[in-house]
């Protein structure tokens, strides 16, 4: 007994110094600078303190933006309760309850009542024990004076998954939507989800939240703008989360929740419900109010840390249902994060094409960069193209060979070199950069490997260590075409909510180092050449996905090279015709630049490379 008790404060020390070594605790943050003044230098620590002030007064900004967005107009709530009045189809609020303190569950409930969409049943199943009878009073309460309010006390407390299935058990609706025992519903919720249904059809939906700290819902600490369904991204941690709905039908052809995954039982639900779902629809706009609370995970991870080895187990058997034997680790950045390793099938030929045409250099820095690269590539067959403007005297070898192009169109004299080259995959580098991580390629060409990928980009830093891209985004910077995301952004940190630490589903990545197969590369119809040095390469990235196929951004394959002031954040723009070739790429995609791009939220703001949310005017 003496042993368990000694273990238990053990823990609970551990737990405290973790909370307080965080970095927004300002002990924790003290901590942090010291640090890197030890190990980085006075500079270091210089730029972190210059960088968190920056993340404070950005946070404020997006905050205030959050509390604009939380106020729907009195009309426009009336509006939706007239054009619902007549509705049919049902949802059913499915929620388990267990102990939960009487305010969160009044909130919650009142949430649910104040729906605009009025055809709803909230299915509430009670694992709560002896000591919360209230609880259960206060569930009898609501549904005497609401017929849609249903109330059932389970036997005895199951756990998290066999509690939330008895609630799906007393839905009766045409869809399912989650919702936890201390969170809150917004009041148009249910009825932008009824609208998406009826102009998609989709039969899985989600859409954005807000994190509050409790028990203030105007409080806001955090809002979750996600992108479109990208379904890399939920394979590395469960970003879809709340709101969830589904078509019970999917359920029912799916299983429900299973109890070996507690603690990321959602996580393996939706999963499951996505990969047989025919439609998923991304409801933009934040629906959903998860609370913040000590005991919460949204407050800290340590709260229920059992959930980090549920999360990865989740995602290794989801994989491997599919046939597919991938490791799952936690990144360093979230340990509810994952790094999933796939298996590298074979012995594919990868070919480094390195175009020094316009950046000559001597055979000697050549050779050099050559071993550089193969030395952490993580993969033997590999070979190398290197492309130059006039002969360098160095003879072929049987890993390198050498091309003379006085064509001044690049795409052209890129598709005239890989046209002679034999390999399976094709990877373009910007000769200036270097990698930075072991076993660059073999990332790479893990995810390349998958048949929906098409082309896939790495995290590329300037000399200074910012990033200097983590793929594309359609539409970003002033003119609107295409800029580089979280551009100059510190290289410690993570980028908005994690996305700079796992890989994403993109429109588009560089050319600056980009992996396309072959085969793939010929279905797209190679390199236009009607661009003259830049863009050509998001122009592939784009026919790749008009085929069907997703692009990804991959953050385990790491570059530096490159001046800070030499590229902005409207990507090409540093090359000598972009003017020309950024009028080609408006003309030839001037459909897909009409709209948001699916993996950028439309309520961020497009001058940021940071992921900046915009005010609900200026949209």
């Amino acid at each position: 007994m003496e042993r368990i008790t000694t273990t238990t404060a053990m823990q609970k020390i551990r737990e405290s110094i973790r909370r307080y070594a965080r970095r927004d605790n300002w002990f924790g943050f003290s901590c942090s600078v010291l640090v890197w003044f030890f190990r980085k230098g006075p500079a270091a620590a210089g730029r972190l303190i210059v960088h968190h002030r920056w993340v404070k007064r950005e946070r404020k900004h997006a905050v205030q933006n959050a509390c604009l967005l939380m106020t729907v107009p009195e009309e426009e709530l009336r509006r939706q309760r007239e054009s619902s009045a007549s509705a049919t189809l049902l949802f059913s609020v499915v929620t388990p309850l267990y102990n939960t303190p009487l305010p969160f569950l009044r909130e919650m409930i009142e949430s649910v009542l104040a729906q605009t969409y009025p055809c709803w049943e909230l299915c509430l199943a009670d694992g709560s024990d002896g000591d919360h009878p209230e609880v259960g009073s206060l569930c009898r309460e609501y549904a005497a004076r609401d017929s849609r309010v249903r109330y059932s006390p389970l036997p005895r407390n199951e756990g998290i998954s066999a509690n939330s299935n008895a609630c799906l058990a007393m839905a009766s609706g045409d869809y399912i939507a989650l919702l936890d025992h201390d969170d809150l519903l917004r009041p148009n919720a249910l009825y932008e989800n009824a609208k998406a249904i009826r102009e998609t059809g989709a039969d899985f939906l989600y859409s954005d939240e807000y994190v509050f700290i409790s028990p203030d819902p105007g409080n806001i600490l955090v809002t979750h703008f996600k992108p479109d369904f990208s379904p890399e991204a939920l394979l590395t941690n469960n970003y879809i989360c709340h709101l969830s709905v589904f078509k019970r039908s999917l359920l029912e052809s799916t299983g429900g929740f299973r109890p070996a995954y507690d603690g990321s039982q959602d996580h393996d639900l939706i999963l499951r419900l996505t990969d047989r779902a025919t439609r998923v629809e991304h409801v933009p706009g934040p629906l959903y109010l998860w609370r913040s609370h000590s005991a919460s995970v949204a407050s800290d991870i340590s709260a229920k840390t059992y959930a980090i080895e549920a999360g990865r187990t989740a995602v290794r058997d989801f994989l491997s249902s599919r046939g597919i034997d991938a490791q799952v680790e936690s990144v360093d950045a979230y340990p509810t994060m994952y790094h999933v390793r796939w298996p590298v099938v074979g012995d594919p030929s990868v070919c480094v094409v390195l175009d020094l045409v316009s950046a000559p250099r001597s055979p000697a820095e050549i050779f050099r960069h050559v071993e550089n690269l193969r030395a952490c590539s993580g993969c033997a067959s590999l070979t190398f193209a290197v492309i130059v403007g006039k002969p360098v005297g160095a003879a072929d070898a049987p890993d390198l060979r050498w091309f003379v192009s006085q064509e001044a169109c690049r795409p052209k004299r890129l598709n005239q070199v890989v046209r002679q080259l034999s390999a399976d995959y094709l990877l373009l580098l910007d000769p200036s950069l270097e990698p930075l991580s072991d076993g660059w390629l073999r990332e790479m060409l893990m995810l390349a490997q998958q048949s929906p990928i098409g082309a896939v980009g790495a995290r590329l830093l300037f000399r200074n260590r910012s990033v200097r891209h983590g793929g594309l985004t359609l539409g970003l910077g002033k003119d609107r075409l295409v800029g580089r995301r979280f551009w100059r952004y510190p290289e410690e940190e993570s980028g908005y909510f994690g996305q700079l630490a796992v890989v994403q589903d993109l429109s588009a990545v560089s050319g600056e180092c980009l992996l396309v197969s072959r085969e793939k590369y010929e279905q797209a119809g190679n390199f236009r050449e009607d661009y003259r040095s830049g863009l050509f390469d998001a122009d592939l990235c784009l026919r790749l996905r008009s085929l069907g196929y997703r692009n990804v951004y991959c953050p385990f394959s790491v570059f530096i090279g490159g001046r800070r002031r030499r590229f902005p954040l409207e990507y090409g723009r540093e090359l000598p015709d972009y003017r020309e070739d950024s009028e080609i790429f408006r003309s030839a995609w001037a459909d897909l630049l009409s709209t948001p791009d699916p993996f950028y939220n439309p309520y961020l703001s497009l001058d940021h490379a940071d992921y900046h949310p915009v005010p609900p005017e200026t949209r």
